[in-house]
């Protein structure tokens, strides 16, 4: 317990994220309520779209997802070396070479391309037990998927391997987190028609699924009796167009320290380039945070941190290691700023994403391992995780 709390100590005087794991739990039930009839999917890809997919996986879990989900065989395999042992399925074209590691973890494989088809059932073959496989349609991604025309065919060809148990079939939305639905309800035809010609056929396996976090908001989860979400689980829009709602809240919060504040005199600089120069004498602050730890450099003399709960606006270029902001009243070396997070006053992944142009996604799965997390149920740590160090571990009481 000693030990666990000086790490905790350690952690928390440092640069670090908070992950509120309530918040995590009442997101999943959200979505749960908004698909009353089917078993939710979290997908956990991208280290939890860089929320420590370790410890969401488990909250998951806990909170009655029946199914994790992965794009990397490799993040699979993670998984399962600490002790998640629930279906877990590998949602992208598997890496070829580690299909043989996958089927010995029981990972579940999408099956979307002959080639991954042939290389499958080429592992598969004389195995104890059968490699299991949802097969994905492309039903307007045009990413990863068998044509509609293909599927029934391949299914009744497959019934004839014993090397191969195809558990699930599933498509995905292009463009359901977009006011224009056009497209997404084409996508829900097409997939409906493949599902209803399975079903005759008497081929229909017991997954089928469509909706991402942006279906199950907008309601288009008919017919399955699965759905997959990533973005929405963590408390983050779908997009501009969709937010989440007043249901969800972000679970991230980052904090850095004040490494020094100093007087900054009218006329000088800061940072590289100057590129903010001092109207009038002021006081300023660095803050052990820069673009290595996943910071966009757009932020330089757009953004603010939060501080001693007034918006403190970035001064000058975002280093690597360190940003510049002016200093309120009373903020002291030492002291913790906010990056970003839900509290009041404090950037949000929205904000840091407009100004970057880009979207919420990229901006949370930018986090660098260097960043250290510590997991909060009722306000109290209960996990660490230092990525950079590869060491996580359980606050025992």
């Amino acid at each position: 317990m000693a030990e666990d709390e000086g790490i905790i100590t350690e952690i928390l005087a440092g640069t670090h994220a908070l992950i509120d794991l309530d918040a995590y739990t009442a997101n999943i039930q959200a979505l749960r309520a908004a698909a009353p009839h089917a078993e939710l999917m979290a997908v956990v890809k991208a280290d939890a779209y860089g929320h420590g997919a370790v410890y969401c996986g488990h909250a998951a879990l806990a909170a009655g997802c029946a199914w994790l989900g992965v794009a990397r065989i490799s993040e699979g395999l993670l998984l399962r070396s600490n002790g998640i042992s629930a279906p877990v399925l590998v949602l992208g074209p598997p890496n070829l070479a580690e299909i043989t590691r996958a089927l010995d973890a029981n990972l579940t494989l999408a099956v979307g391309s002959r080639s991954v088809l042939d290389a499958v059932l080429g592992v598969a073959a004389g195995r104890s037990s059968p490699a299991r496989v949802h097969i994905k349609v492309d039903t307007g991604m045009h990413r990863y998927g068998f044509e509609p025309h293909e599927v029934c065919d391949l299914f009744a060809r497959l019934q004839s391997h014993a090397d191969i148990a195809v558990d699930g079939v599933f498509t995905h939305f292009a463009r359901a987190d977009e006011r224009d639905l056009a497209l997404t309800d084409r996508q829900v035809a097409v997939f409906s028609d493949v599902v209803a010609s399975l079903e005759a056929a008497g081929l229909l396996p017991r997954w089928v699924h469509q909706a991402n976090s942006a279906g199950i908001l907008i309601g288009r989860t008919a017919g399955s009796n699965l759905v997959r979400s990533g973005i929405a689980t963590y408390g983050l829009d779908p997009s501009d167009e969709l937010p989440a709602g007043p249901n969800f809240t972000p679970i991230m919060t980052v904090r850095a320290p004040v490494g020094r504040r100093f007087t900054l005199p009218r006329g000088e600089g800061v940072a590289y380039g100057w590129t903010y120069v001092a109207p009038e004498t002021e006081e300023d602050a660095v803050v052990a945070i820069g673009y290595a730890d996943g910071l966009p450099r757009q932020l330089a003399n757009r953004g603010w941190f939060s501080a001693n709960g007034e918006r403190a606006p970035i001064h000058g270029r975002v280093c690597m290691d360190q940003t510049i902001i002016g200093a309120p009243p009373g903020l002291a070396e030492g002291d913790l700023v906010t990056v970003f997070g839900p509290e009041r006053g404090a950037m949000s992944l929205n904000d840091i994403a407009a100004i970057a142009g880009t979207n919420n996604y990229e901006i949370a799965t930018r986090l660098m391992a260097r960043v250290p997390r510590i997991y909060l149920q009722g306000g109290t740590p209960v996990a660490w995780e230092q990525p950079l160090l590869g060491k996580r571990g359980y606050c025992r009481s």
